[in-house]
């Protein structure tokens, strides 16, 4: 009952500390090149230019760390493991920090979080709460060891109902004191070993699922390398100044062709949307899955709890007899099923003794929601404790119980009831009806019970045998008492339907997300469920892939099992127009393994999988995965676990804040959290493209000014480069994302490709007009009679404070530095995928003030327009960023006020401009582009992928 001091040294050694810890990466390449970019600032004049470069830096970089620290700090929730532990050492009970706990060490559980994984030697009750590590909604019993399995290796799934794992919470325990009677468990894992320990690891060794964004960002930044390689060797052949100035100044425009917060886009946008979703009650321990969200075509839900609401309702219990009377009514099946007499007493006792119930220590029962629906079924029955069960006054013991199993879709349990010994076994009907000796079984069994599945009744068989098996209790298995049964009868519930499933499913219709079924119960009842939640068009009859019957498919109507035509997998899309299809997990099994080719078909066009297995279920999204589509899944945890980690975005329906379960969980538990998600991941995935299309046009646009400039020899004054690099560009960028996610999906998907015909177009048609607007303005300045082009010498060149006075700089910073808040304006279109426009109120607050603001600085000759030098004279003059007193106009004419005539053709330039680039984004971009687009093979979101490497990367384009 306990280990060494010299043992425990030497396992805490070889394990570790009972902590989970990552390690945060926190130096990229890309801030090499900006630490660089500041430094070429500094060493001349633009010295005021590396500050404001240093915060602009700085800003990305604490924005960015925001966003990651609300991640990190999510994840650290949920490795965050203090406390002490009281353990027994040297045969006494001594409290030490769970830091030091090592694999071996006996434990005295007590109520709270359980730190390791633990198998429980000595107890009398232990109810834990396993909802953050499984989804589990119920709090489920646990029990000790038996000792009768001491010859039997432990396992935590063999004796799961002895294992406490950590990530869970004791919620009651005995309060012993001591030794003796204390609830003890043996420490099996510590630290990352453990099961919670195993999917952390998973959530942070996860790599996102790649974009096609991933892989072009690279050629990306390629092409702007070469972009800025040309830029700077025109600029040395058109400055006529000394190497080092033409150095410095070409430097400067490398750095805006690459611009220092292109990196932060897309943190940002999935940041924002992750904060959303948390003020929406749905947590994220991945943020970087968001982004997925915004492809996702192929959505799976689990019916009970997901579909439908979490509990389930006791219908009746008919014993054969009744059974054989039934008669079904079309316009109320539901009530068909209502027991019209007492509940057989066969049946009653059945009900009482066959579950897996256990009390909380206020009386409450704990256990499934079907359990302790047909337990309360009988009014008579009491549960003592584990082992007891009162029934009519008279006291049933427990023999032996062997739990669900997924696999044989069974339970059973032998007891002991006025001295005689007696085996009840409850599970799924084809399962029992297999089990009975077939005289023991109802007239018309299978269809009774498939009639009563079409009715969307939730159903169980019952079935008893005395105990004859010639065995010690100690080594009897399941599969000695699970034969030679005699049926005892049915057993009838109902689950309601969630109210908001049936807009759910319709609003993923309309968005273009194709929806399917996969439960554990009858396929018959999946379908029942489908056609009112609208998996199912009410107008399509459905044929079901049944069963498998010498080696061929067998297929029915699901109105009437009659045969139905077997659908050939090349011609689907035709059979399917008016038929829906639906498969049980014995066909899929038997499709994956002889027919995968035909399975992917298949599976593409059925909308319910029933009588599937955790393992299945698992199967079936992988499959779905490995082919190229983008899935989600949505369950309530539980037998879902494998399947929602299978999916690329999965959603748990859970109340546990800190859950592991899934990347998305749903605190209020409600399937409407499905296209919060996805609305929130198209609107992510549009606002990165957005800010990322703006950061490049930002570039852009001030790279040619720089070479226009370097041509003219002239540069903007110091007001206008800190506007232009500092405050126009990170109000703009960073408030582009702040765009709400659309009330409605599209039937679109937005783009993720930044090579793309949207994007390209998007970028080049803007940038191409933003150009012709620039070379339309200093036309028509050149054009002006009042018009004189100043001269300056070769000396005078490198000097900024007397270069910065004159027309042409006031021209083009005006005309192009208000394409830094148009083009801001035109990517601002949220079109189908964010709320309108005018919902961003944060950038629609910065585009009026700089709107204002610029125009206000055209318009008029006063002190405040003298702040860029813009319609400037001597006696407005202020002072620059790197001066204390006002600087005097350099130049002959000692002003650069235009005349009002002019100044107007300027504002009637910068509006035309605006309209022109919000008209391509707004109507050619996103409404014409996405018609014609596909009848011009420019289609960028396919309705099919082929199966083969790089379909996810094409899919995700």
């Amino acid at each position: 009952m306990r280990i060494g001091g010299c043992q425990r040294r030497r396992r805490w050694g070889a394990m570790g500390p009972n902590v989970l810890d990552f390690i945060q990466e926190f130096s990229k390449p890309f801030y090499l090149y900006q630490n660089f970019m500041v430094w070429t600032w500094a060493p001349f004049w633009y010295y005021y230019m590396a500050i404001v470069n240093t915060v602009v830096r700085l800003t990305g970089g604490f924005v960015v760390a925001f966003f990651q620290y609300g991640s990190d700090l999510d994840l650290y929730r949920l490795m965050v493991m203090e406390g002490t532990a009281d353990v027994v050492r040297e045969g006494e009970v001594v409290t030490v920090d769970q830091t030091d706990v090592v694999p071996g060490d006996i434990v005295r559980l007590r109520p709270g979080a359980a730190n390791f994984d633990m198998c429980i030697v000595q107890s009398k009750r232990v109810l834990v709460d396993e909802s953050a590590l499984t989804g589990e909604v119920h709090p489920i019993a646990k029990i000790p060891l038996d000792p009768a399995d001491s010859h039997r290796t432990y396992h935590p799934k063999t004796h799961k109902s002895s294992t406490i794992s950590a990530g869970t919470t004791i919620l009651e325990c005995g309060e012993g004191q001591n030794i003796e009677d204390a609830d003890l468990a043996i420490v099996t894992q510590t630290g990352s070993f453990t099961a919670k320990g195993e999917l952390l690891c998973d959530v942070l060794s996860y790599e996102r699922h790649k974009f096609k964004f991933d892989t072009e960002v690279q050629l990306i930044l390629f092409i702007l390398c070469v972009e800025a390689a040309v830029l700077l060797s025109v600029v040395f052949s058109v400055l006529k100044d000394h190497w080092c100035y033409s150095w410095f100044y070409a430097m400067f425009v490398v750095g805006t062709v690459l611009p220092p917060l292109l990196p932060t886009v897309f943190v940002v946008s999935v940041g924002i949307s992750c904060k959303r979703l948390q003020r929406k009650r749905i947590t994220c321990t991945d943020s970087r899955g968001i982004l997925v969200a915004g492809k996702v075509r192929k959505a799976f839900f689990d019916k009970t709890g997901t579909l439908t609401k979490q509990g389930i309702n006791f219908v009746s219990a008919l014993e054969g007899e009744e059974l054989n009377n039934l008669t079904a009514s079309k316009n109320n099946a539901e009530s068909s099923y209502v027991c019209q007499n007492e509940i057989d007493i066969e049946l009653q006792i059945g009900l009482s003794v066959c579950h897996t119930l256990s009390l909380s220590a206020d009386g409450e029962l704990v256990g499934a929601a079907v359990d302790r629906m047909g337990f309360s079924a009988v009014p008579n029955s009491q549960l003592l404790d584990e082992n007891t069960v009162s029934f009519d006054g008279e006291k049933i013991e427990y023999l032996e119980k062997f739990e669900f199993d997924h696999h044989t879709m069974t339970q059973s349990v032998i007891i002991r009831h006025d001295n005689n010994v007696t085996v009840y076994v409850k599970g799924a009907p084809e399962a029992i009806g297999k089990l009975c000796i077939p005289s023991s079984l109802p007239s018309h069994f299978e269809a009774k019970a498939r009639q009563s599945a079409r009715d969307g009744i939730y159903q169980l068989a019952m079935a008893t045998a005395t105990f004859n098996v010639n065995k010690s209790m100690n080594e009897v298995t399941r599969e000695d008492i699970e034969k030679e049964l005699s049926f005892a009868g049915f057993i009838n519930f109902q689950n309601a339907m969630n109210e908001d499933t049936p807009a759910v499913i319709q609003s993923l219709r309309e968005g273009n997300v194709s929806s399917a079924m996969i439960t554990g119960d009858n396929v018959l009842t999946g379908i029942y469920i489908a056609k009112q939640a609208g998996l199912i068009e009410p107008k399509k009859s459905v044929i079901i892939a049944n069963h498998i019957r010498n080696d061929t498919i067998e297929w029915v109507n699901a109105s009437d099992d009659s045969p139905a035509e077997s659908p050939s997998p090349s011609t689907l899309e035709y059979f399917c127009h008016d038929r829906a299809l639906a498969m049980t997990g014995e066909v899929w099994n038997y499709l994956l393994k002889y027919d995968p080719k035909s399975a992917l078909e298949y599976a593409k066009h059925t909308h319910v999988f029933g009588r599937t297995t955790p393992n299945d279920k698992v199967s079936i999204v992988s499959t779905f995965v490995e082919i190229g589509e983008i899935t989600l899944m949505c369950g309530d945890g539980g037998n879902d676990c494998g399947a929602l980690k299978a999916a690329h975005v999965g959603i748990s329906l859970s109340d546990a804040e800190a859950s592991v379960v899934a990347p998305f969980t749903s605190l209020d538990k409600t399937i409407s959290s499905v296209t919060e998600v996805l609305k929130e991941g198209r609107c992510a995935l549009a606002s990165a493209l957005a800010a990322y299309k703006y950061m490049i046009m930002y570039g852009q646009v001030e790279s040619i000014n720089q070479v226009v400039n370097a041509y003219l020899s002239i540069t903007f004054t110091e007001w206008c480069w800190v506007f232009m690099d500092g405050i126009w560009t990170i109000t703009m960028a960073f408030s582009l994302p702040l765009a709400e996610a659309a009330k409605k999906l599209s039937s679109k998907r937005p783009t993720a490709s930044l090579l793309g015909p949207h994007t390209l177009m998007s970028a080049c048609g803007i940038l191409a007009t933003n150009f012709l607007f620039l070379v339309i303005a200093l036309l028509a300045l050149w054009g002006q009679d009042w018009f004189q082009c100043r001269k300056w010498d070769s000396e005078d060149v490198s000097d900024v404070t007397t270069i910065g006075d004159n027309y042409e700089t006031s021209v083009i910073f005006i005309v192009t530095g208000y394409q830094y808040i148009s083009s801001a304006a035109a990517y601002n279109f949220g079109y189908t995928f964010r709320a309108n426009w005018f919902r961003n109120y944060v950038f629609i607050f910065f585009f009026v003030l700089w709107t204002v603001f610029h125009f206000t600085a055209t318009l008029t000759a006063t002190k405040f327009s003298c702040i860029w030098r813009l319609n400037c004279d001597n006696e407005n003059a202020v002072r620059f960023v790197t001066s204390t007193e006002p600087e005097a106009i350099y130049n002959n004419f000692n002003t650069t006020v235009m005349p009002m005539s002019f100044r107007v053709v300027l504002l009637v330039l910068m509006i035309v401009n605006l309209i022109a680039i919000c008209s391509w984004d707004y109507f050619v971009v996103n409404m014409a582009l996405p018609k014609v687009g596909p009848k011009m093979g420019m289609a960028e979101d396919s309705q099919h992928v082929k199966s083969g490497e790089g379909t996810l990367e094409a899919e995700l384009n």
